[in-house]
This record gives C-alpha cells, sequence and structure tokens, in this order.
C-alpha cells in the first residue's frame, strides 16, 4: 500500500512540473560584400564547430538571401540550447552566432538580427561584363581599320607587279622576260655564253 501511495506522489509530482517547449527561433538580416553592394541569390548554410554538439541538429538547415541580399533561417529550439554556438556559412566564409533565446523574445518575437559583411568584393554585374566585350570588340576593330592599307597602295603595287620587262629573242622572235634571254640563247640556240651576253645587251640598248 506505502509502495503505491510512493508512486502516486511520484507521478503527481512530474506531471505539475513545467515541460520543455520548443519554440520557434529566426535568424535574419542583410548580407553584403565589402563594398556595401548587397549579396543576392546567396545560400546561407548553418554550420557547427565539431564539438558543439547542441548545433548538430541544425546542421545544414539553409535559406537564400533575396535581390536585397536579405536572408531568413529558422530553427525550434527550447532553453537548453540557449548560448549554443552556430556558424552561418556563405561561400567560402562562416560568421559565428550564439543562440540568443532572451533577444529572440523580444519584439518582434523570435526574431534575431545578425547583418553580414562578406570580406570578398561583389562580382562584376552583366551587365559591365557585356560593356567590356563590346569595348574590346570596338578597339579590335580600329587597330584593324589603322593597320589595313589604303585600296589606292594596294593597286599602284599590282601595277607595279604588271610592269613585267618583257623582250624579243633575236632568233626565234619569241617574246619572254628579259632575265630569261641569255638562258634562252644559251640552252635553245645553242650560243656560246659570251655572245648571248653580247646580243643580250644589244637588244637592251634596242
Amino acid at each position: 500500500m506505502r509502495a503505491l501511495i510512493r508512486v502516486l506522489i511520484a507521478f503527481v509530482i512530474l506531471t505539475a512540473l513545467p515541460g520543455v517547449a520548443a519554440e520557434g527561433y529566426t535568424i535574419s538580416g542583410t548580407v553584403t560584400y565589402s563594398n556595401d553592394v548587397p549579396a543576392d541569390t546567396m545560400g546561407v548554410v548553418i554550420e557547427c564547430a565539431e564539438f558543439e554538439y547542441d548545433c548538430h541538429e541544425f546542421r545544414g538547415t539553409s535559406s537564400q538571401t533575396d535581390r536585397m541580399g536579405v536572408y531568413e533561417i529558422s530553427i525550434e529550439i527550447d532553453e537548453t540550447y540557449d548560448g549554443a554556438e552556430l556558424f552561418l556559412t556563405i561561400g567560402e566564409e562562416s560568421f559565428s552566432h550564439i543562440i540568443d533565446i532572451e533577444e529572440s523574445r523580444s519584439p518582434p518575437s523570435g526574431t534575431v538580427t545578425q547583418d553580414i559583411q562578406l570580406e570578398q568584393d561583389s562580382p562584376p554585374s552583366s551587365l559591365f561584363t557585356g560593356v567590356a566585350c563590346g569595348g574590346i570588340i570596338i578597339l579590335l576593330a580600329i587597330f584593324a581599320t589603322l593597320d589595313r592599307r589604303p585600296i589606292r597602295d594596294q593597286g599602284d603595287g599590282l601595277l607595279r607587279a604588271a610592269n613585267i620587262d618583257v623582250v624579243t629573242c633575236p632568233i626565234c622572235e619569241g617574246r619572254l622576260q628579259r632575265h630569261l634571254l641569255i638562258r634562252h640563247l644559251i640552252v635553245d640556240h645553242d650560243i656560246e655564253p659570251s655572245e648571248a651576253s653580247r646580243m643580250s645587251e644589244t637588244d637592251e640598248e634596242e
């Protein structure tokens, strides 16, 4: 009988104790680059230190910044998590956050603000990249134009190339270039070299 009474007393005491209730905990803020440009559409992920066991339950919880760099990441905690350390990881950079239940219960309830500034500068915008590429193409076109010879000069070169010295063979009256005449006389007409040279000079004087 006494044992039964003790069990009933223990049950009453346990049921009278306040339970540990979970509550929402939201971290929000703005992520910017080192040059104060909003870091838009970037992932924000919770990571934990190796021995921070209170954090491991939330590891991998993630969110994403909007076009203005604003993020909001929510977890469920109770009072036992107060003071636990989380790391908010963005790209290759991590930022410590200590769970502060008292602050989260202040208006606006359940929200703690943590703005983050990255060490890296913002990447060039697609508009800037397009303008830069267009500028490079224009410069290349200008250099190509400056390097191009005038059409008149090209025509003069063609005329010079067409101005070939043509002579007539004194034996067969064939037409050929002057510098080929001596060889033609020796090979085709069996003329002695000295005589072929003389005949060539005679033709040149004419």
